[in-house]
């Protein structure tokens, strides 16, 4: 496939509802609305008028598609090769209706993986779930029976083939085809050779060495802003109507429908075509520098030195790392010189601003990265409490910031809602809310398949008893920074125009909507400060 770029598009079809480039993006009416328009003030916020409303229930948030869970799963064994412990983890992930990276290393070690091929082990899980949609679209294509007639464990390694044939680079056609067909023998069903070799090379015929321009029926969304050309359209026409250009999004790019609809009020259709090129492609790892062991000077030197390819970030603490690189080899991460942690994420600890011998409390914590940060810029001295409603993940603060050398962190168990949170008073407070996840649908691929509509409003209930129950703890003319991965105005700005609502006191001073791609994760940023008594 060449190596052509897509040229631009004139107009954005019947898009025009919609912003172009994701301009202001501030959301519209009262807390709760979902920007269907302002709500009076007489209407109740989700409880009695005056009152918070009440979390009743943990949100579950799990794929809704039955069709993905492999309801009779075949015995796998532990898998020797890149595409056995890919399918392994698939199958697992959808049978256990668990996240793939929770079975992704578990896969690895029980069975013998060489190192060498774990890159492309993981390449290939991931990429499945990420394009799950596009790559139905090309099997619904070349599939000869229903898939309510095929078995979901065929399905998800038809998928697999289909994904090294489409969409990963450096594959031959013949060995994806071969060694995919492969897979139905090493789980012992021979019968299901002939079918996922037919079906593999239909999809082949599918697939061309042309590129093209634009979205068309024809057109096949790669990576780098580039499309190619398929033999036969699969894809509804983007152009001429507005629900031909959700359709398109949503298959080519695979998103969900009802996000691609969501996000069309606001964004146009080369934006929408934007984010899912970003949430597609492969992200390049960013670290945080741990300014109490090292400068990012040195320890790029370290990293030339140790061949390991590099450059300076957008902040003055980050690196981003140019080729995929097992972490905990790098020259520096026994030292704890250095943390894994993207640049949108690393802004929301600088906008806290904690500083040395205050109080701080970092509300929502696990694994602990944003709370080693502000430890960091504590220079290790105060007092740092960091809380977590999971008491499993909680106990990866202390091993992560014994690692970078903190010593002022404590940690306690609290709810999900915030109720039984620490005392105080703080000086300053994080809040990294639980959220949807749809600012960062790159790095976290199952993200986009397991949010559903009615999980926006019960997770802007827990955001908002969150914000409330920490606002309750704050000095007066203290500091809370309210920090969602999510692009939704219902789990941002509105939840924060509701606290402030029901917090007189508490005060807006900045706000920040971070755009996917522009430079790095999507999400939003709150700086609020307390009035004095």
């Amino acid at each position: 496939m060449t190596e052509s770029q897509r040229g631009g598009r004139a107009g954005g079809g019947n898009f025009g509802r919609g912003r172009s480039g994701g301009g202001d993006r501030r959301s519209g009416g009262s807390y709760g609305s979902g920007g269907r328009g302002p709500r009076r003030e007489d209407q109740p916020r989700g409880g009695p008028y005056g009152q918070p409303p009440r979390f009743e229930q943990r949100p579950r948030f799990e794929p809704r598609d039955s069709e993905d869970r492999a309801s009779s799963m075949p015995p796998v064994p532990p898998g020797k090769t890149a595409r056995q412990v890919a399918l392994a983890t698939l199958l697992a992930a959808a049978y256990s209706n668990d996240y793939v990276n929770e079975h992704l290393e578990a896969e690895i070690l029980r069975g013998v993986l060489p190192p060498i091929e774990r890159p492309l082990a993981m390449e290939l899980a991931f990429g499945v779930v990420r394009r799950k949609n596009t790559l139905d679209a090309l099997l619904a294509a070349a599939v000869t029976r229903p898939r309510e007639n095929v078995e979901p464990a065929l399905w998800m390694l038809l998928r697999l083939g289909a994904y090294q044939l489409a969409l990963c680079d450096g594959v031959a056609d013949y060995a994806a085809i071969s060694e995919t067909v492969e897979l139905g023998r090493w789980l012992g069903r021979d019968d299901w050779t002939g079918f996922a070799n037919g079906c593999l090379r239909a999809v082949a015929r599918l697939l061309t060495e042309q590129s093209i321009d634009g979205p068309t029926p024809f057109a096949l969304p790669l990576t780098g802003s580039r499309y190619s050309r398929l033999s036969q359209p699969i894809f509804a026409n983007p152009i001429g109507s507005a629900e031909g250009g959700l359709s398109y999004i949503s298959k080519a790019f695979s998103l969900p429908h009802w996000i691609v609809e969501r996000w069309s009020e606001r964004f146009d259709f080369d934006e929408l075509c934007r984010l899912g090129f970003w949430f597609n492609a492969p992200l390049p790892l960013c670290l945080r520098v741990n300014r109490l062991r090292t400068d990012r000077d040195t320890l790029l030197a370290k990293f030339a030195e140790a061949g390991i390819t590099a450059r300076a970030g957008e902040l003055p603490t980050s690196i981003r790392l140019e080729t995929p690189t097992r972490i905990d080899q790098l020259p520096g991460f026994a030292e704890g010189e250095f943390v894994v942690q993207d640049e949108s994420a690393q802004q929301a600890a600088e906008l806290l601003a904690p500083q040395p011998g205050e109080t701080v409390l970092d509300l929502c914590a696990a694994p602990g990265t944003k709370t080693t940060h502000l430890a960091e810029l504590m220079r290790n001295e105060g007092r740092l409490i960091a809380t977590d409603s999971s008491e499993s993940r909680l106990k990866l603060v202390p091993q992560n910031a014994e690692r970078l050398g903190l010593t002022i962190i404590e940690t306690a168990v609290v709810t999900l809602e915030g109720t039984d949170i620490p005392a105080g008073p703080f000086d300053a407070i994080l809040i990294d809310a639980p959220c949807s996840n749809t600012g960062v649908l790159g790095k976290r691929p199952d993200a986009r398949w397991r949010i559903q509509p009615d999980d926006l409003e019960e997770l802007s209930r827990i955001q908002l008893l969150l914000l409330l129950a920490a606002a309750g703890r704050l000095k007066p003319g203290g500091r809370i920074v309210y920090s969602t991965c999510s692009i939704e105005p219902d789990e941002n700005g509105s939840v924060v125009e509701a606290a402030c609502h029901f917090r007189p006191k508490l005060k807006i001073v900045e706000q920040h909507e971070l755009t996917p791609g522009q430079t790095a994760d999507g999400g939003f940023q709150c700086l609020l400060r307390a009035e004095g008594s």
